[in-house]
């Protein structure tokens, strides 16, 4: 069957389709997608998450079917105690991780309406087709405490502490001090509360992905810090599927 280009949530993806242009699905009702045309790794999605593209381009054929596998990430195995920085994975599809099952990923951000002023944090907890979005209510406070609180909240809502763990935010400070890489002026109590969770993760990456890009996770993580300054209440929300 042939692979075509089309969108899911906003990435474009190559999914597998008959020839009549439709999406080949699974006993359960499920397309496979795959994020890179030499990538042999397949994950399956809800076929009406799948959009067409304007600029389609031509569908390419299949791997062979005794491609090898795809070794994964080093940062992968349950047993390594890691605190890294990096650049955010496959920026174009940050998500491909968590929706593999190797990875839970934690996507935080702050908000403060002045500084100090009424401030918000926010928090997308994603694995494989589950989300949890946070959108937490700080009071009067300044925006390196909310970006800080966000990701105290992030870690403290996990509760699978064995599994592979990345938290991505778009804060410079929030990567150094608790990477210990910059030197902490203000917030030392806040931040040893979360280096102490922190050792609680058996691999824990904390990653800096660029703000204000598009990346899908990050704007949400900003909108629900918004929302929580907006609204001045916390609320929380579950759902099944990853999709925004």
């Amino acid at each position: 069957m042939p692979w075509v280009r089309r969108r899911y949530r906003g990435n474009k993806v190559y999914v597998e389709t008959d020839d009549a242009g439709a999406p080949v699905l699974d006993a359960r009702g499920f397309a496979r997608l795959r994020y890179k045309p030499d990538d042999d790794r397949t994950y399956t999605v809800r076929p009406r998450e799948v959009l067409a593209l304007d600029d389609e381009t031509p569908a390419f054929a299949a791997p062979a079917p005794d491609a090898g596998p795809v070794a994964p990430p080093d940062d992968a195995s349950p047993r390594a105690r890691t605190v890294r920085t990096a650049a955010a994975p496959d920026a174009d599809d940050p998500d491909l991780a968590a929706l593999a099952g190797r990875e839970l990923q934690a996507w935080t951000d702050g908000a403060s309406s002045g500084n100090p002023g009424p401030s918000g944090a926010g928090v997308v907890l994603l694995f494989r087709d589950h989300r949890k979005e946070v959108a937490l209510w700080l009071g009067e406070t300044t925006n390196n405490v909310a970006e800080l609180t966000a990701v105290r909240e992030a870690l403290r809502l996990v509760r699978r502490r064995d599994l592979p763990v990345r938290v991505l935010t778009d804060s410079t400070y929030v990567i150094g001090v608790l990477s210990g890489s910059m030197r902490a002026k203000a917030n030392a109590d806040l931040i040893a509360e979360i280096r102490n969770e922190m050792r609680e993760f058996e691999n824990l990456t904390l990653t800096k992905v660029e703000a204000h890009a598009g990346v899908v996770w990050n704007e949400r993580a900003d909108a629900l810090a918004r929302q929580a300054i907006k609204a001045r209440r916390t609320t929380t929300t579950e759902v099944r599927g990853t999709a925004s």
